[in-house]
C-alpha cells in the first residue's frame, strides 16, 4: 500500500491536526544547520551529524514544550511527546530522497532496537500483523515502555546546498534495519543552506 503523502497547503493542514506549524520543525532543522557548521574538519568526523541530531531534537522540544509538550528518552530515543500524549517524533537523518514527494525515503542509518519497538507501536496501533517481523528478541521484552505512542520521524537530509526533511509515520523496517516504510508521509519545504546562516 502506498504512503498518503501530503504536500503544500495539504502538509500544513495536516501539521495543524497534529498540533504543528512547519516552522515547528524547520525551526528546529535551522537551528541544528548552523551547529553542525561550527565542527570544522579538525573534529572527529562523525561529530557534525551527531550535533545536528542531537540539536535537532533538542531545539524542537526547546519550541514545542511552551505549548504543553513533553519529551523523554527511554533508553536513549529522544521523544519529543504530544500534549494529548498520542503520538511523540524522533528527528534522524534520511536517505537521499528525504523530501521528495515521488521518492521512497529510508532513514539514513539502521536503528536499534528501540526505534523498532517504536515502529512496532505503530503498527499495534493500525492493527497490523506484525508476527513475521523479527527482532531477535520479543517484541515486548522486559524493559520497554509499553505506552501506545504512535512514533513519527523527522527524517532529514543534508546535501551542500540544502536540507530537505519530511514528518513521517512508519510502518516498516527492512532487513538492514532501515526504517522503509510509511503509513503518511508530511514534505517540508526545502532549505537553501545559505538561508540557514
Amino acid at each position: 500500500m502506498e504512503p498518503v503523502v501530503h504536500e503544500n497547503a495539504a502538509a500544513a493542514k495536516r501539521l495543524a491536526e497534529l498540533a504543528l506549524t512547519a516552522g515547528d520543525l524547520i525551526g528546529a532543522l535551522i537551528g541544528a544547520d548552523q551547529e553542525a557548521r561550527t565542527w570544522t574538519p579538525l573534529a572527529p568526523p562523525m561529530m557534525a551529524g551527531l550535533a545536528r541530531w542531537g540539536k535537532t531534537n533538542e531545539l524542537l522540544r526547546a519550541r514545542l514544550v511552551e505549548r504543553g509538550w513533553s519529551h523523554d528518552n527511554p533508553k536513549g530515543l529522544p521523544r519529543t511527546i504530544s500534549p494529548a500524549r498520542d503520538f511523540a517524533i524522533v528527528a534522524t537523518t534520511g536517505d537521499a530522497v528525504t523530501g521528495y514527494p515521488g521518492g521512497s525515503p529510508s532513514t539514513k542509518y539502521a536503528k536499534g532496537i528501540q526505534t523498532v519497538r517504536a515502529i512496532g507501536r505503530n503498527f499495534h496501533q493500525l492493527a497490523f500483523d506484525f508476527s513475521g517481523l523479527s527482532t531477535g528478541e520479543d517484541f515486548w521484552a522486559t524493559g520497554v515502555d509499553r505506552d501506545d505512542l504512535a512514533t513519527w520521524l523527522l527524517l532529514y537530509h543534508v546535501t551542500p546546498d540544502q536540507v530537505r526533511a519530511e514528518l513521517s509515520l512508519a510502518n516498516g523496517i527492512d532487513r538492514r534495519g532501515h526504517v522503509s516504510k510509511w503509513i503518511e508521509r508530511i514534505i517540508l519545504p526545502a532549505l537553501r543552506t545559505d538561508e540557514c546562516s
